[in-house]
């Protein structure tokens, strides 16, 4: 051991001098504070590596000194030694309690000093090496999140561009195709049709991963200056998912109200909502003010009676990218973005059921300063689970 610190705190200069007989190690570097509040301020000065403090002080008694210290982030690893001539169990146990490491009795003895100090030394080179380590884990964590956001944005920039190029490319080539309609017979032209339909969904999903990629980027200082109207937004998007048919299975019932959400994002939370809905479910979609907030609810019943899509086993296999488990992939995705969207505004997101069967949606979001209401209601909500 070398090169260690200790500070003194006696208001008998003294036991300094006696302490300091004691430890006639050259490795110890002894300093000495005649009150509490002295001892407080120089441990700046001085960054001791251990504390000698006695419990009976004028002012500042020892028992509170030691307790302000290790409240102090900085010297919380400092060992402290109370020096006393208490021996109450009631005293001992209130240097405990301050967060005394150990005790030395009047008249101190200098085999049990030199021990006691050796001891809690090697405590404070254990924690100083924990710490170090410690320090060097966070900078190497904060760099690897530095290196993962990079990578993200190279990405969210890049992805796209890449991969829509071959995508291009086939969508062109099936284009031409088709456009010799008359050359074709009917099953090549299912092929080319069922090609296509992959090729836009594969687009589509490209845009739900270059999306969420960006997401991940934002944090919970999005500008919520930024206004949107839920109502319109909800009533176009049911418009266009069921458009040419009778929505006699869907209640919409939202209340006119502003939200501190960016219409971009807003407009993504509905549709990919809306994509769980079959066009055969019956849905109800309820949004009202509660609690300083607005509350958005979207039940959806399947129709059990539905028929599935009729497909021989040949045609099954060449349009294997439209199979239920790729939509319901895409359904996934898309509700990890509602998911980071909500969690962006510091909402809540939850749901029960099964995506693609019977389900309800359940989130949050911050109201606008002005449709802010004070209204205290509570209603019940189903049991749900988090995504």
């Amino acid at each position: 051991m070398s090169g260690y610190s200790i500070l003194v705190v006696d208001d008998e200069p003294d036991n300094f001098d006696v302490i300091e007989a004691l430890l006639p190690n050259e490795s110890y570097t002894l300093h000495y504070a005649n009150c509490g509040e002295d001892a407080i301020a120089y441990l700046d000065k001085f960054d001791p590596d251990l504390i000698l403090l006695d419990v009976m002080m004028p002012g500042i008694n020892g028992i509170e000194v030691c307790r302000r210290i290790k409240l102090m982030s900085q010297w919380q690893g400092v060992p402290i030694i109370m020096v006393t001539a208490l021996s109450g169990k009631e005293d001992l146990a209130r240097c405990l309690a301050a967060g005394a490491d150990d005790f030395l009795h009047k008249p101190v003895n200098g085999l049990e000093l030199r021990a006691r100090v050796n001891s809690m030394l090697r405590i404070k080179k254990q924690h100083d090496r924990i710490q170090s380590f410690s320090k060097l884990q966070r900078n190497n964590i904060h760099s690897l999140a530095n290196n993962l956001n990079e990578i993200r944005l190279d990405l969210a920039v890049g992805f796209p561009a890449e991969f829509n190029a071959p995508l291009n490319i086939i969508s062109d080539n099936i284009k031409h195709l088709t456009a010799r309609i008359e050359t074709i017979n009917p099953a090549t032209l299912k092929i080319l049709e069922s090609s296509d339909l992959a090729v836009r969904q594969l687009r589509h999903l490209t845009e739900k991963f270059w999306f969420y990629l960006q997401l991940t980027l934002e944090t919970s200082e999005t500008n919520r200056h930024e206004i949107s109207i839920p109502k319109p937004i909800f009533n176009q998007s049911l418009a266009t998912k069921f458009a040419g048919l009778f929505m006699t299975g869907v209640v919409c019932e939202i209340e006119d109200v502003r939200l501190a959400v960016k219409p971009e994002h807003f407009q993504w939370i509905v549709t990919e909502l809306i994509e769980c809905v079959s066009v055969d479910a019956h849905v109800k979609i309820h949004g009202e003010v509660m609690d300083n907030a607005f509350h958005i609810s979207l039940s959806i019943q399947a129709n059990k009676a539905a028929n599935p899509l009729d497909l021989d086993l040949e045609m099954s296999r060449l349009i294997e990218f439209n199979s239920s488990d790729s939509e319901d992939k895409e359904l996934e995705i898309g509700l990890k973005i509602v998911k980071k969207i909500v969690e962006i505004y510091d909402g809540i997101f939850l749901m029960s059921g099964s995506v693609g069967e019977s389900s309800t949606f359940y989130l949050t979001l911050p109201l606008a300063a002005d449709s802010l209401s004070a209204i205290d209601t509570y209603s019940a909500v189903p049991t749900f689970k988090r995504i």
